[in-house]
């Protein structure tokens, strides 16, 4: 009896380093894409606005990524400074792009690599 306790002690150290080498393994990835790292709870706005959208699956509007921070991460931010940082980011190529034909509407940059991906792929 004792040794499926013992056993069982084993595997979740097994696991637990596994999700280290996970987590580590993720961060080098994203630091490859060119994207800001995301430790433990977001501390930067645009960190902040990676995690929802992340969450979120798709493209979001200014609005509901300020409703989103406030809800998520407790800090208010006004909609038009939010607007103003992720189009600055979107005309530098980075962690964000402005969906097309949608006002204020901003998704992960990473997203229309995909689909470019896919649509390559798809047409080979």
């Amino acid at each position: 009896m004792k040794d499926i306790y013992k056993l069982l002690a084993e595997k979740r150290k097994e696991l637990e380093q596994l999700q280290r080498d996970v987590n580590a393994l993720t961060l080098a990835a994203n630091l490859l894409r060119g994207e800001e790292p995301v430790t433990g709870e977001a501390q930067s706005q645009p960190q902040m606005i990676v995690a929802i959208l992340e969450a979120h699956g798709k493209a979001m509007h200014v609005s509901k990524i300020a409703d989103e921070m406030r809800k998520r991460f407790k800090k208010s931010v006004k909609k038009s400074n939010l607007g103003v940082l992720l189009y600055r980011y979107a005309q530098r190529g980075k962690n964000f792009y402005k969906a097309l034909n949608k006002p204020n509407t901003y998704g992960l940059i990473k997203w229309q690599a995909l689909a470019t991906q896919d649509n390559a792929q798809a047409g080979a």
